[in-house]
């Protein structure tokens, strides 16, 4: 449903007034008449869209693991919200097509949700394996409070993308594989829309110049306005991530280098645990966890990973509060030293626990210290009215009918 502005109500005399548009000409006024000073009828109420409360993803034959399932369920009692999981069977070539070129594009997707389904960067590489869900560019998360960690002030937040083997071309220029120019523009669009104003791009020796030939070519388009871009070679962008691995904000590295770039921070950051990773097709398609050695296989229940995957769905949904709750969760537990295997830690008060007993902790409420979380750019802000409303409000409640 979508609420058009409100328009204020005009005399049934007023020149705007005629056949509800603005004249050409405003009507002159009689000498010695003034303009009525008689006062604006107030606003009527404001009518505003309030989301549901209903999150729906979807699920691939294989069936929830059922440690993954029990924190699932808790954390939607402890949000209050109704997750539900429905199957998702795959499409094919041909009806894929018939969408496409249909009036009903297939905008009722619904994104699969499997943050247990481990995707290895290495099978990028040579092509790419036959298993990889079907998407056109991917983004991975690497974000960290710094909590106890040698790390500057804010941890680490950053976006490490790729364009998927299918979305790379031949350049005649250099021989080799490069991401076409809308896969290209589609990933700077995403750093542009989190508020990633530094990126790096990460090449080989041998496709750099084609690379930097091709974003002049491009020009200053909108998603490359405010953004400072360097082009860099795998060798010196390894350089760069050994003496601060926040240098950059988004990354977006070939298919063939993923794996390095992501060994390079996974060692950097102390944080071997896998990441929540994002599928984009045409729009956000899916979400899964990368992991550098565990290609094609179901992880074990990984607490930050399921909070992060969940926050991230979340936000792509438009539930706000949702997402900035489960990140504001996961924080508060964090800056109370209380951590999970694979995300460790070199403070001496550090206690780690298990996956299961960190989502207790987190949906328990336990208080954190007194200094605000660290943002987290990969959500959307909650925008906040600027001054309470002093008229009545009318507020429609989105709900989903029919499952």
């Amino acid at each position: 449903m979508e609420a058009r502005p409100e328009q204020p109500d005009l005399p049934a005399n007023s020149p705007q007034a005629v056949d509800g548009c603005a004249p050409d000409r405003m009507s002159a006024v009689p000498s010695g008449q003034g303009i009525s000073a008689r006062p604006r009828p107030a606003p009527g109420p404001v009518l505003s869209l309030v989301p549901g409360s209903v999150l729906t993803l979807g699920q691939t034959s294989q069936s929830v693991p059922g440690d993954w399932q029990q924190a699932l369920d808790r954390l939607a009692a402890w949000l209050d919200l109704d997750i539900r999981l429905i199957p998702v069977r795959p499409v094919s070539e041909l009806r894929r097509a018939a969408a496409w070129a249909s009036s009903i594009a297939s905008a009722a997707t619904v994104p699969v949700f499997a943050p247990w389904q481990a995707v290895s960067p290495v099978a990028l590489q040579g092509g790419g394996h036959a298993f990889l869900p079907r998407a056109s560019w991917v983004a991975s998360y690497l974000h960290d409070q710094g909590s106890g960690k040698k790390l500057k002030a804010g941890g680490l937040d950053i976006m490490l993308m790729s364009p998927l083997p299918a979305a790379c071309a031949v350049d005649d220029e250099c021989g080799a594989p490069m991401p076409r120019a809308d896969a290209m523009q589609t990933m700077l669009q995403a750093a542009r829309q989190e508020g990633r104003s530094r990126v790096a791009i990460i090449v080989d020796s041998r496709r750099r110049n084609a690379m930097v030939r091709r974003l002049l070519i491009a020009g200053r388009p909108a998603a490359r306005d405010d953004l400072q871009i360097e082009v860099l070679t795998i060798e010196d962008a390894l350089c760069h991530l050994v003496r601060h691995a926040g240098r950059w904000d988004a990354i977006v590295v070939l298919p063939d280098l993923r794996s390095l770039i992501f060994a390079m921070l996974a060692e950097t950051s102390g944080i071997r645990s896998p990441w929540p990773m994002l599928w984009h097709q045409r729009d956000f398609s899916g979400v899964s966890g990368e992991a550098l050695d565990e290609a094609d296989a179901v992880l074990p229940l990984n607490a930050p990973l399921l909070v992060q995957a969940l926050a991230l769905a979340a936000s792509q949904a438009g539930m706000r509060q949702a997402a900035h709750r489960l990140q504001q969760g996961a924080a508060r537990v964090w800056d109370c030293g209380i951590i999970t295997p694979g995300r460790g830690s070199v403070a001496p008060y550090v206690t780690e626990v298990s996956d299961q007993e960190f989502i207790e902790q987190m949906c328990g409420g336990i208080a954190g210290s007194p200094r605000k979380p660290a943002p987290w750019r990969a959500i959307t802000p909650v925008q906040t009215a600027a001054r309470p409303a002093a008229r009545p409000t009318l507020r429609l409640v989105s709900a989903i009918t029919g499952q």
